[in-house]
C-alpha cells in the first residue's frame, strides 16, 4: 500500500466514536506505523430524532450515507454496527472484516423504583422501544408492558428513563457494556437470556466496510474475525432472502463454535390477536452456512 493515510467514516454519537477507535487500535496493533483520520458523518436519521426509525424509507438509514461517502471517495472505510446495514451493499462494496461480536443479550433497562428485580414489577409500564423484534418478543412474556417509540442515542435513552419520560427502555448489551452505561445507582439491567428474546441479525458486530478494488481492503482483512464474520454473513444472507429491512418483525442469531455453525431465527406475522410467531432451528457444518440459512428462510417462510 503506497503511504496514505486510511480516512475512516464514522457517525458521530458516543458510541459510533468508541467503535471507530476499536477499529484504529485493531489496525494499529497489526500495522504500527498506519495513519488514520476519522471523518465524521451526521446522517439524516441522527439529524432527524423525532421520527419514529420505522418511519424512515428503506432500510440501513444509519448507514447509506457514509456508503455514499465510500463510493465517492470522500472515505476509505465506514465503521457500522452490523445491525444498523441494509443486507443490499453496492456492488463495489463490501463488508471487509468484522471485529470479535460482543455480547448478543438485550437489556432491560428500567428505574429502581419499579423493583429491584423485573419479576417485582407490577402493572402497566411503558417501554421505550422502536423495534418490532423486541416488541413481540418482550409482549410474549410481559402482556402488560407497552412498548412505545423513543429516539436518541443510547445515553439519551437511558436518560429519558432516569427523568421519568419512559418507565424502562430495551437496549442492547454490547452498547451498553461499551459505553459503560451498566453501573448507574438509579436503574436496574435484566439480562435477557437470548432464548427468551433473540437478538437482530449483526447485533453486537462491528463491520468494516469498504470499496471491493481498494489497494487497502487486505490490510482490513487482516483484523477480521473468521467467526463473527461468518455469523454475520450467514445472518445477513437470512435478512436478505426473507426481503427483511432493520425494523422487520425478525430475530436471527448464528453461532459458530468450532467447526459447527448453529442458527435460531423467528418472525412475526400479523398484529394483536392475529399475531403468530414462527420459529426455526439449524446446525451442520459451518461451510454449509449458505445451505442452512436457506433452510432457515424456507422454515420462516409462510
Amino acid at each position: 500500500m503506497s503511504n496514505r493515510t486510511i480516512r475512516i467514516g464514522t457517525r458521530g454519537s458516543k458510541l459510533a466514536l468508541i467503535q471507530t477507535e476499536m477499529v484504529e487500535k485493531a489496525l494499529k496493533k497489526k500495522f504500527p506505523n498506519i495513519e488514520t483520520e476519522r471523518v465524521i458523518i451526521n446522517t439524516k436519521a441522527d439529524k432527524d430524532r423525532v421520527t419514529p426509525l420505522p418511519e424512515f424509507k428503506g432500510s440501513g438509514v444509519f448507514a447509506k450515507e457514509l456508503e455514499y461517502a465510500l463510493m465517492s471517495g470522500e472515505i476509505d472505510i465506514a465503521v457500522h454496527s452490523a445491525k444498523d446495514m441494509s443486507v443490499n451493499i453496492p456492488e463495489e462494496l463490501r463488508i471487509l472484516a468484522t471485529l470479535v461480536r460482543a455480547d448478543v443479550r438485550d437489556v432491560l433497562v428500567y428505574r429502581k423504583d419499579l423493583g429491584e428485580n423485573i419479576e417485582d414489577i407490577k402493572g402497566r409500564i411503558i417501554v421505550g422501544t422502536d423495534s418490532p423484534r423486541r416488541q413481540y418478543q418482550l409482549n410474549r412474556m410481559y402482556p402488560l408492558f407497552e412498548c412505545k417509540s423513543i429516539r436518541g442515542n443510547v445515553p439519551t435513552r437511558v436518560d429519558k428513563v432516569k427523568n421519568k419520560e419512559y418507565d424502562a427502555t430495551l437496549l442492547a448489551a454490547a452498547g451498553l457494556i461499551r459505553l459503560n452505561l451498566l453501573e448507574d445507582k438509579e436503574l436496574n439491567y435484566h439480562f435477557f437470556d437470548e432464548n427468551e428474546i433473540l437478538p437482530a441479525g449483526g447485533q453486537a458486530i462491528i463491520a468494516i466496510e469498504g470499496r471491493t478494488d481498494d489497494e487497502i481492503a487486505p490490510y482490513i482483512e487482516a483484523i477480521k474475525d473468521e467467526a463473527s464474520y461468518l455469523e454475520l454473513m450467514t445472518e445477513q444472507k437470512i435478512l436478505r432472502d426473507l426481503n427483511a429491512g432493520c425494523h422487520e418483525p425478525l430475530a436471527v442469531r448464528a453461532k459458530v463454535e468450532g467447526d459447527k455453525l448453529s442458527i435460531d431465527a423467528s418472525k412475526a406475522f400479523g398484529e394483536g390477536d392475529e399475531l403468530v410467531v414462527r420459529t426455526a432451528h439449524q446446525e451442520g457444518d459451518f461451510k454449509e452456512y449458505v445451505e442452512l440459512a436457506e433452510k432457515i428462510v424456507r422454515e420462516l417462510t409462510i
